[in-house]
């Protein structure tokens, strides 16, 4: 009975390995338990907001397609937000937070005693440094706005080529402040705050809605106005992150005398720096996404008026199964796996890993699924209004439908990023950026040329799948052999079983043909639309039901309200 009041020894403790078999099972079985639900809980909960985010960011390009349509202008300010907005997709999505997370959660871990820094000094000094070197690098950009413009936009005339300079250069200070919201991201993160880091896009989309207001007002050009609401939206991202870091994080609340504190000051710093520079290596790592669609767009600038803006807006459909899923569970597994990690607790780790890549297969294949059914019937009804003509909705369809062989790549590459970067393999990811890279450019010449001319919008997005199915193949062996290396066997099961795929693979055809079947049934554009989405996802998740699903159950139990958040480290 004694024993028994005790606290259960932790995983790896000596009194833990000498449990009997069956009560040691049932402990190991209860923690591997309490991850999942805990990552499924805090992926939820990042989706919540993602979810709000992608719908108001959906509102934000109706209205910019409402106002601009999909011509010369529209092309111009896809041109200049390009940059900015490949930058937000990387840092919003947690690229460079990934960096600095692991870092921190490192830092936390193995530093002890008068070593440890204070980390709200650490804050400072990062803010500091980083926000000196963006400042002179964003002042360089509007210098080499010219330059920038004619890279990002090859195919442009000079009247466009003009506007898209001057576009650029009032986007352009969205840069610092989207890198410094990243940064107070990664210290939120570090202390498992992670509601407020993802509400932040939800503010963004909010200020430049606004902005899109003014210019529908004609207070301002529609084309200036859209691009001063993303500098101020990221500016006001920045300003409540950072706040909310100065408020939470733990600082030392006693003096010290004055050569303990030089001493500590001098470590903070030293520390700074420390983590200040693997972040190039690891943005380019988690940068695969971006480059490739940015080297898209450079193809399609060449392909005539409209291209660009076609596959801008085919791209906005895919941030919302793409923030949902993939990105909110690369973000919630992060944190949990990187402790794992300095803990050498590489079983949990490969169970936390392997956990994060079922549930992104079984909510990615649906997805899949519906958007191929839905996608095109959206893209008329949302689209097809004002300036956007039919033309523009057939070239946006068709770069949609392109797009979707490529999202389970997508998807997935954010957790094996988040375990990439736990397992300090910054050097392996940005290597694998450069051969999706790579990959993408070669596809994308091969596929301009051998096309039929009605399809070439296509190629630039086939090129993208191509790229990303490249990084997903390296990253998947980088982890391979990282865990090798830490002694497990190369035998040990960690990837998503084929019976586990198939299952979900039935659930995602079973949603697919529900909402096909009901579009075809219902002739009203909205009802058929949204009888279909409503009705694939519950022919999913009845088949997922009906197949016993385990991982389907951790997410159901997920969702469910609890009076106590399970914590995952």
């Amino acid at each position: 009975m004694e024993g028994r009041s005790e606290s259960p020894p932790a995983i790896g403790s000596e009194r833990h390995n000498t449990l009997p078999y069956t009560e040691k099972h049932i402990h190991t079985t209860k923690h591997k338990d309490a991850l999942n639900t805990g990552l499924a809980h805090t992926a939820v909960l990042l989706g919540f907001f993602a979810l709000v985010s992608r719908l108001l960011g959906l509102v934000r390009d109706l209205c910019m397609a409402w106002l601009l349509g999909g011509g010369a202008v529209a092309d111009a300010l896809v041109g200049a937000m390009r940059l900015p907005h490949v930058l937000r997709r990387l840092l919003g999505e947690g690229s460079l937070s990934m960096t600095l997370t692991a870092s921190l959660v490192h830092l936390a871990r193995q530093t002890q005693g008068n070593n440890e820094p204070d980390m709200r000094a650490l804050a400072y000094a990062l803010n500091i440094r980083l926000g000196a070197i963006l400042c002179g690098l964003t002042i360089l950009g509007m210098l080499a706005a010219p330059w920038l413009a004619t890279l990002l936009a090859p195919g442009f005339d000079a009247a466009q080529n003009t506007m898209t300079v001057t576009l650029l250069r009032i986007c352009l200070p969205y840069i610092p402040a989207a890198f410094m919201a990243a940064l107070s991201m990664a210290f939120l993160h570090s202390i498992n705050v992670f509601w407020l880091p993802a509400f932040s896009p939800v503010l963004f989309n909010c200020v430049i809605l606004s902005f899109a207001g003014l210019g529908a007002l004609n207070i301002l050009s529609p084309a200036w106005a859209l691009a001063t609401g993303m500098t101020f939206g990221g500016i006001a991202q920045w300003l409540m992150q950072w706040l909310a870091v100065r408020h939470l994080l733990p600082g030392t609340a006693k003096r010290y005398p004055e050569t303990d504190a030089t001493k500590k000051h001098i470590f903070t710093v030293r520390y700074a720096w420390n983590c200040l520079r693997p972040i190039p290596a690891g943005m380019l790592g988690a940068a695969a996404p971006q480059i490739a669609m940015l080297l898209a767009m450079t193809m399609a600038s060449n392909l005539g008026q409209g291209h660009m803006a076609a596959l801008y807006y085919a791209e906005r459909f895919l941030e919302l199964p793409l923030g949902f899923i993939g990105v909110c569970l690369g973000m919630a597994s992060l944190p949990a796996l990187s402790r794992l990690a300095a803990q050498g607790a590489m079983e949990q780790f490969m169970e936390q890993l392997a956990t994060a890549l079922r549930l992104t297969l079984l909510c990615i294949l649906p997805a899949i699924a519906g958007l191929w059914v839905v996608g095109p019937r959206l893209v008329e009804g949302m689209f097809c209004h004002g300036a956007f003509d039919d033309m523009a909705t057939h070239a946006t369809g068709a770069a949609l439908l392109a797009y979707l062989p490529g999202l389970p790549a997508l998807a997935v590459n954010r957790p094996l990023l988040a375990a990439c970067n736990a397992l300090s393999m910054t050097r392996k990811t940005a290597a694998s950026t450069i051969a999706s890279a790579l990959m993408t450019l070669a596809t994308g010449l091969v596929l301009l040329k051998c096309l039929p001319e009605k399809l070439t919008i296509m190629a630039p997005a086939l090129a993208v799948n191509t790229g990303m199915w490249v990084q997903t193949g390296i990253l998947l062996f980088t982890v391979h052999k990282a865990l090798h290396a830490q002694g497990i066997p190369p035998n040990t099961h960690w990837l998503p079983g084929i019976t586990q795929v198939l299952r979900q693979a039935v659930a995602a055809v079973a949603a697919g043909v529900s909402a096909w079947l009901l579009l075809i049934l219902v002739q009203n554009l909205w009802t058929g639309i949204g009888l279909a989405i409503v009705g694939g996802i519950t022919a999913w998740a009845l088949v997922l039901l009906a197949l016993h699903d385990a991982d389907f159950s951790t997410l159901l139990v997920s969702v469910r309200p609890q009076r106590k958040y399970i914590r995952h480290d």
